[in-house]
């Protein structure tokens, strides 16, 4: 009964190890840092974004490789418009909530070190698009030098603010 009792241990021990690592991987990928964000403009009353998020919510999820942090400023009233505000502040992407705030059913991705404008989702975008759009952005935001990311997407409206 013991060499069974032992043999299941040491089976178990070996069976379940790899699972072991692939859960240490999956965590200390959750922990590196974003290359850009993804900011979310929307509001409850906005007819766009019932259609945007999701699509939205199955890109990121097909993006779980991508190095991208989904932020979400909400604009449906003046207690999510302070929030939001917060929210800007705490993820580096003032300059773009400068430039959007109100506008709703838009993503727009940033570089996540000096929060600059790389390029623009919307709804009229597929999953598939949404990811690639999402690498493209993560190429340009490694490859390029800071102030020449931004990609002048004809998706991105023009900005109620300056984004430089």
């Amino acid at each position: 009964m013991r060499r069974f009792a032992g043999f299941t241990a040491l089976f178990l021990l070996f069976a379940f190890s790899p699972v072991m690592g692939l859960a240490k991987t999956a965590v200390a990928k959750q922990q590196e840092p974003p290359v850009i964000r993804a900011v979310l403009f929307r509001a409850d009353w906005c007819a766009n974004c019932r259609i945007l998020e999701p699509i939205l919510e199955k890109a990121m999820q097909q993006a779980a490789d991508i190095p991208v942090e989904l932020i979400t400023l909400d604009f449906t009233n003046a207690a999510d418009w302070d929030q939001s505000v917060e929210i800007a502040l705490d993820h580096n992407v003032v300059k773009t909530y400068n430039a959007y705030a109100g506008i709703t059913g838009l993503v727009v991705l940033t570089s996540a070190d000096t929060g600059e404008r790389i390029d623009c989702i919307n709804r009229t975008f597929t999953a598939s698009a949404m990811v690639h759009t999402m690498k493209q952005a993560v190429t340009a935001a490694q490859s390029l030098p800071q102030g020449h990311r931004d990609r002048n997407s004809a998706f991105c409206p023009p900005g109620r603010a300056p984004l430089n």
